[in-house]
């Protein structure tokens, strides 16, 4: 049976499905850009204004002759006079002719015979002073974004300040999740003695939604045939399902073999851990992905969380460690994932509960600690819940 960090290794070798798609500019943040994107002209375009103030000529007098005013948004000014000087707003043009800008905190405007004068309390004043130099960030013709930028948000800027309305992206193919089994009802209804409500599918879909990735969701009973064929028709357009319960060894836990027949390759079903033992994780080589999740809640919530998210987002499988109170007897033969709880930056303690079915105590959980088999530490890695 495969060791925790085995099934990290062989998670982050299945690669994951995406889609090349044009889509709206507004749609692609966190997509994966799929074309060099090209600056269309000098950024800045032109000398811009970095502060409210005045644009001078003359870096050796402290008084200036205002000629007039100049806003963002209008057409670049002259400073005529050398010794005069153009009242300016942020981001407006630098009038021609015009070497330094003066902050307005820095200055005294008054009036003198119907004209408007300005004077600097500054000793010294540097040329290029708040002048932010046209191409200094970019010249026309370079490449802004590169291929295979996975866009955040300031990118989506700068692609809509050249021109972008589209972008190529490659994005994340759809994810459908599926919970099993016949015990289950939905969460709107009342469950008889022998009944409990659906939780794992809807926890996977908000974890899913937290990160900015949108899914479907259905509940199969346990019945193969329709297993079969509900999955057979996700399939078609879902390049990624996510399955709970279903996967172990009871006489109605179909999926592995339901799987096979759909021409799925098992990487792995099961982990020498503890929750979460019979984890079944496979792909097909059409690249589409399956993860099969052990119907416990908690046994849900540890494979999904370790495995499933670190494997879509990416992540690297060194954590950090605190040391911990409280850790029960090392397994002999399991790696045991356990709750803890923090009691300051550099120490926790576990969490009490009543095993992988126990929700209401897990609540309480700030992240889980990895104790190996046969450890006896105190200081173990731990992975943020």
């Amino acid at each position: 049976m495969l060791k925790p960090q085995e099934a990290f290794q062989i998670v982050q070798d299945i690669p994951v499905p995406r889609q090349k798609v044009q889509v709206p500019l507004i749609d692609c943040l966190g997509g994966i850009l799929m074309e060099d994107l090209v600056a269309d002209r000098d950024f800045p375009p032109f000398d811009r204004v970095m502060m409210d103030g005045i644009a001078i000529s003359n870096v050796m007098i402290r008084t200036w002759k205002v000629e007039g005013t100049a806003y963002a948004g209008e057409v670049q000014k002259t400073l005529v006079d050398p010794n005069a000087a153009w009242e300016i707003m942020t981001g407006s043009p630098l009038p021609k002719n015009a070497v330094a800008v003066i902050k307005v905190e820095d200055l005294e405007f008054v009036e003198k015979e119907g004209e408007r004068w300005v004077s600097c309390k500054n000793e010294s004043i540097d040329r290029g002073n708040f002048i932010h130099q046209r191409g200094s960030d970019i010249l026309q013709g370079q490449v802004i974004l590169k291929k295979g930028t996975r866009l955040k948000a300031n990118q989506i800027a700068i692609a809509a300040s050249i021109g972008y309305s589209k972008l190529w992206i490659e994005r994340l193919g759809e994810i459908h999740v599926f919970s099993t089994g016949d015990e289950l009802v939905p969460i709107e209804a009342t469950p008889l003695d022998h009944q409990i409500r659906s939780s794992n599918s809807i926890m996977m879909q908000s974890a899913l939604k937290h990160v900015g990735i949108a899914s479907q969701h259905h509940h199969l009973p346990d019945d193969p045939t329709i297993i079969h064929q509900a999955l057979t028709t996700s399939l078609v357009k879902s390049d990624i399902l996510l399955l709970s319960g279903g996967v172990s060894a009871g006489k109605k836990d179909y999926i592995p073999g339901i799987l096979k027949d759909l021409g799925f390759e098992a990487k792995f079903h099961k982990i020498a851990q503890k929750p979460g033992k019979p984890l079944w994780v496979g792909s097909r080589a059409d690249g589409k992905v399956i993860f099969a999740f052990p119907g416990n809640p908690i046994s849900t919530l540890v494979c999904f969380s370790i495995y499933f998210l670190s494997w879509l987002q990416d992540k690297k499988t060194s954590f950090p460690q605190v040391k911990i109170t409280g850790l029960p007897a090392p397994l002999a033969n399991l790696d045991h994932w356990i709750p803890i709880q923090w009691t300051s930056e550099q120490q926790a303690q576990v969490l009490k509960h009543n095993g992988s079915g126990d929700l209401v105590h897990w609540q309480h959980a700030d992240a889980l600690a990895w104790q190996k088999a046969n450890d006896t530490s105190e200081v173990l890695i731990y992975f943020p819940l």
